[in-house]
């Protein structure tokens, strides 16, 4: 039987690997067919087209919420 602190890093580190997987897998979903040919039209943001901005942003958000996630999963791993 663990430590109660073990165990509650056990916990946070098995709920910032599952947040990540489930990130990743939002990610994938995003970046397909069909809200993909939602943002495909003329309309443009900044002189660039809709398609390439939602892509940009899509892929910026993923990056940064997966490095807050491997972050604070590389300081759960620290403390042991």
């Amino acid at each position: 039987m663990l430590p109660p602190e073990e165990a509650t890093r056990s916990r946070q580190a098995a709920r910032l690997r599952a947040w990540c997987l489930i990130c990743f897998s939002l990610g994938l979903l995003l970046t397909n067919y069909p809200l993909i040919h939602i943002f495909n039209s003329t309309v443009t943001i900044a002189s660039m087209p809709l398609l390439v901005a939602y892509l940009l942003f899509i892929w910026a958000a993923i990056i940064v919420v997966l490095f807050v996630l491997s972050r604070d999963l590389a300081r759960l791993a620290d403390k042991d």
